[in-house]
């Protein structure tokens, strides 16, 4: 006895789409509006998604020829580079100048962050390239969106220039 092949039927074909969003939104999480076949989509993009992240759109992909299921969108996230950041899985590193005088006896300087400027207290004496660490202000977590990575510091010194005679002097005698 002879079978007769029956085929089952095969879903659709997935579709992956690129596209790209911004630090603050990566951080915040947003929604993007995206266009297929002509309608718009409202797609969820959940806080601390990284480059690379695949945001999954059920049953928006390609159609199927036999009757299955539609395949899935695949919203391929790409994060927009932020000048005054840079980013390490959840951890954003970050350079603020200060003065001479404030790296010498210590003081405060201000930080960007994503939610705003702080102020972070410098010590005495602080070396350029030293790198404070500022915990809980840097990507919250894509799967722990209540746990935040750090934010890392890193002092650059700028030296005064045209001083005066005065300021010269008192150089010379440190």
């Amino acid at each position: 006895a002879r079978r007769s092949a029956t085929r089952a039927p095969t879903r659709g074909r997935d579709i992956d789409q690129p596209v790209e969003i911004g630090l603050r939104d990566a951080y915040e999480g947003t929604t993007l509006t995206v266009q297929k076949d002509g309608q718009k989509l409202e797609v969820k993009i959940p806080a601390g998604v990284k480059t690379g992240s695949r945001i999954r759109v059920a049953g928006q992909g390609g159609p199927s020829r036999s009757g299955a299921a539609a395949g899935d969108l695949y919203l391929v996230v790409n994060i927009a580079a932020e000048p005054k950041f840079e980013r390490d899985g959840d951890t954003l590193k970050t350079e603020v100048m200060t003065d001479l005088y404030t790296a010498m006896l210590g003081g405060e300087v201000t930080v960007p962050t994503l939610t705003g400027d702080v102020k972070m207290k410098i010590p005495p004496e602080t070396q350029p390239g030293r790198v404070f660490r500022l915990r809980g202000q840097g990507m919250p977590n894509l799967r722990e969106p209540q746990n935040y990575g750090d934010l890392l510091v890193k002092v650059q010194v700028s030296l005064p220039t045209n001083l005066t005679g005065i300021e010269k002097t008192l150089f010379e005698q440190l």
